[in-house]
């Protein structure tokens, strides 16, 4: 059996763009694959937060003798997110005058709304003790950390983000 190295070489060349055309096809799937994954996870982080600050609204007071404050009445759906990573949107209100804020307050409004500037309540603001700096910034930032519930330590808010860190 003779072969033609021309048409051997031509159909190998067909063969190998074919190949690299599938394999190109595969690797853009893929990264589409992993772009809709991030923003249904992105969709799903924002999703969530909207539900915790939700959780968090539903929080009752009563007023309780020699205390300055009305004390936080958690109900079962806030309790249940104590001890829990829970990943909240929401505006930094810095507690110094550095652009890197470690420890400051996040806001489900933003700073002109806020519980101190505006007509929003005490369960509109939650503590942040972060791992790592955050840049500040006047956009919404997402955080991701554990959920502390604080009903007598008047030093302090109702809700605090511990070991929190930003959601890119």
């Amino acid at each position: 059996m003779y072969l033609n190295k021309n048409k051997t070489m031509k159909a190998l060349t067909k063969i190998g763009f074919g190949l690299a055309f599938v394999m190109c096809a595969a690797v853009a799937v893929a990264q589409s694959q992993a772009a809709a994954k991030a923003q249904m996870q992105a969709a799903t982080a924002e999703a969530s937060s909207a539900e915790v600050w939700k959780t968090l609204s539903t929080v009752e007071y009563e007023n309780v003798p020699n205390r300055y404050f009305p004390q936080p009445v958690f109900n079962k759906s806030i309790k249940a997110l104590e001890g829990k990573r829970v990943t909240m949107k929401g505006f930094i209100i810095p507690l110094d005058d550095t652009k890197k804020q470690v420890n400051f307050m996040l806001s489900m409004v933003p700073f002109s709304h806020c519980y101190f500037c505006g007509g929003a309540g005490p369960e509109s603001v939650v503590e942040v003790k972060a791992v790592m700096a955050f840049e500040y910034t006047a956009k919404p930032v997402q955080v991701s950390g554990i959920l502390k519930l604080n009903a007598t330590d008047e030093n302090h808010l109702f809700y605090i983000l511990e070991d929190a860190s930003p959601v890119l």
